[in-house]
C-alpha cells in the first residue's frame, strides 16, 4: 500500500470538499488522530481506511487496471463504486419498535447484496410479525441503497409502483464491541382497519450476523426475550442521540 499517494489524494479531497479532518474523522466514525495520521502518510488498518472512503465518497487507493470494467451505480444511487461499498455486503439482523403493540419489538433479517445488472447495492427485507390479535403473517419489501458521497450515511429505499415510499436511514456500519452495526430511522406507513394508512417511524438497530445464524433470531421480540432490554435500550440511545429532546422510551 503506498500511504504516501494516499495522503496526497486525502489532503487533495479534503482541500476540494472544503472539509476539515474533524469533520472526516466524525462522518467515519473514527478518531480525529486517525485521519492526522493518514493525512501525514502513516497506514491505518484496510477497514479504518475503508471507512473513511466511504466517509469521503471516493476511493484512496489506486484505481484497478483500465482492463477491469468499471462497476458503478448511477449518481442518483449515489455515484459509488463497487470496491469501495463491497464491504457494506452481507446479512443483518435490524431491529425496530413495533408499530401496533407498545413495548413490543421486532427483528428482521436485512440482506444487501450487489445486482449485477442494475449495478448498485440493494437489499431484501424479511420479515416476521404478529397482528395485535395475535394472527401471525410473514411479509419482504426488496429496495435500493442509496449512498450519498461525502455525507456518511446509507438510504435504504422501497418504492411501489403507486407513489408509496418506505425509506430507512442509517449511519454507515462500524465495528463496537466485536459487532458491526448501524443506527438511524425508519419512516414508513402503516395501516389501521377503517383509518387507512398513516406515517408511522421509529429508531432501527443493524447488526451484522453470519447468513447461517439468523434461522430462529427473526420475529417479535416481548419483554422475556433474552436480548430484549439490550436492544429496547440501544433504541432509546438512537432516539436521544439523533433526536435531541425527544421522550423515548421502548
Amino acid at each position: 500500500m503506498d500511504w504516501s499517494r494516499i495522503a496526497t489524494k486525502l489532503n487533495a479531497e479534503l482541500a476540494r470538499q472544503r472539509l476539515s479532518a474533524q469533520a472526516l474523522a466524525r462522518r467515519a466514525g473514527v478518531d480525529r488522530k486517525t485521519v492526522d495520521r493518514l493525512r501525514a502518510g502513516q497506514g491505518v488498518r484496510q477497514t479504518t481506511l475503508t471507512w473513511i472512503e466511504q466517509a469521503l465518497g471516493v476511493s484512496l487507493v489506486a484505481a484497478p487496471p483500465a482492463a477491469e470494467p468499471a462497476r458503478l451505480a448511477a449518481l442518483d444511487y449515489g455515484g459509488y463504486s463497487y470496491e469501495l461499498v463491497r464491504s457494506l455486503l452481507g446479512d443483518y439482523l435490524y431491529y425496530r419498535r413495533s408499530f401496533d403493540v407498545v413495548g413490543r419489538l421486532v427483528a428482521s433479517h436485512l440482506e444487501v447484496h450487489w445486482d449485477e445488472q442494475r449495478d448498485h447495492l440493494c437489499f431484501v427485507d424479511y420479515q416476521h410479525n404478529r397482528a395485535r390479535g395475535g394472527a401471525r403473517y410473514e411479509y419482504r419489501f426488496a429496495g435500493d441503497v442509496l449512498v450519498p458521497a461525502g455525507v456518511g450515511v446509507l438510504h435504504f429505499v422501497v418504492r411501489s409502483n403507486d407513489g408509496r415510499l418506505r425509506a430507512m436511514t442509517t449511519t454507515l456500519p462500524r465495528e463496537r464491541n466485536g459487532v458491526f452495526e448501524a443506527k438511524g430511522f425508519l419512516l414508513t406507513l402503516n395501516e389501521i382497519a377503517d383509518i387507512g394508512f398513516y406515517p408511522v417511524t421509529t429508531p432501527v438497530l443493524l447488526e451484522r450476523v453470519g447468513a447461517d445464524t439468523i434461522a430462529g433470531r427473526i420475529g417479535v421480540m416481548e419483554s422475556g426475550h433474552a436480548d430484549y432490554a439490550r436492544v429496547a435500550a440501544a433504541l432509546v440511545a438512537i432516539e436521544h442521540k439523533f433526536t435531541p429532546g425527544s421522550v423515548g422510551g421502548a
